[in-house]
């Protein structure tokens, strides 16, 4: 059996799946994940410049969340780096407004109700490793202001390239009242070269990292 070449071959696998955990393996896809797990293909922190570059694909399933929004920042500047021209990253990550939507009754409420709603939202963003939850609009204010093309937001599993259909395997995908509880967002590498501008971080910083540092 021929052993698999990685991404670092000229014909080595192009397709990263980051995040991969111990169960979601992608056959045809290099599988990497912060931990070492039985199976993945390589130990590797996305937050950190990558050791690969002409990717076809970059593909996170409920990963993006669970980093710090500066880490965050990292990953879409790395990933988009590593991109060849025309290359493309998909993500899934809970929505933030079906969050809102599902967790926590509008108008009058019973204590008890509030009270469990209250802990339900709190969940929410901190449960399961959470540590930033996006609406469709930041995702695309942010891969847009880094220089990605063409974002297009797609249902659960599917995607106008066959490469990039029925790759989720986290269940439980709902739609409440128009909002589903996951988004799906593709982006290209177009011809402009992918960074965090000075004018995101500033904004980020303005608005919301300063409010979170230690110590403040």
């Amino acid at each position: 059996m021929q052993s698999r070449r990685g991404p670092t071959y000229k014909d080595g696998i192009k397709r990263v799946h980051v995040g991969c955990g111990p169960h979601n393996l992608l056959p045809d896809w290099w599988n990497v994940d912060v931990r070492k797990f039985s199976g993945i293909d390589a130990v590797c922190d996305v937050t950190q410049p990558w050791p690969w570059e002409d990717l076809e694909y970059v593909f996170g399933e409920h990963f993006l969340e669970h980093l710090p929004l500066d880490q965050a920042l990292r990953f879409l500047e790395n990933a988009g780096k590593s991109l060849r021209t025309g290359g493309t990253l998909r993500l899934s990550t809970p929505n933030l407004e079906w969050v809102l939507r599902t967790h926590f009754l509008q108008g009058e409420a019973e204590s008890q109700r509030r009270i469990l709603d209250t802990i339900k939202m709190n969940r929410a963003f901190h449960g399961w490793g959470h540590h930033f939850l996006y609406t469709k609009e930041m995702l695309t204010f942010v891969v847009t202001e880094m220089g990605f093309a063409n974002v297009t937001f797609y249902t659960y599993g599917e995607s106008a390239n066959p490469d990039l259909c029925n790759l989720e395997r986290h269940g439980g995908f709902q739609v409440y009242d128009g909002q589903p509880s996951v988004l799906i967002v593709e982006a290209q590498r177009g011809p402009d070269s992918i960074a965090i501008p000075a004018t995101l971080t500033a904004f980020f910083q303005e608005h919301f990292l300063r409010y979170i540092a230690s110590g403040h």
